[in-house]
């Protein structure tokens, strides 16, 4: 599966995707923890997004091998 990051993440990551393995019952939560065991958590904060086939998602979204799945940052305005 391929992870997109964007904004500040991609920065931070040094990176624009990667690819990863997951398992056929995998959540947003799980591919997180898996993220999190490679990058550190401070990447991966609470509050950062995900959007699965460009739908925002949560950490209860079931996620498949073919999906795109993407992580931002909260964006903030004023």
């Amino acid at each position: 599966m391929n992870i997109l990051y964007f904004a500040s993440l991609k920065e931070n990551l040094n990176t624009a995707s990667e690819a990863i393995t997951i398992d056929a019952d995998s959540t947003v939560a799980s591919i997180k923890n898996q993220l999190i065991k490679r990058h550190g958590e401070k990447h991966f904060p609470k509050n950062i997004l995900c959007a699965v086939n460009h739908e925002m998602a949560d950490d209860t979204t079931t996620v498949i091998a073919g999906d795109e799945v993407a992580f931002f940052p909260p964006v903030t305005g004023g």
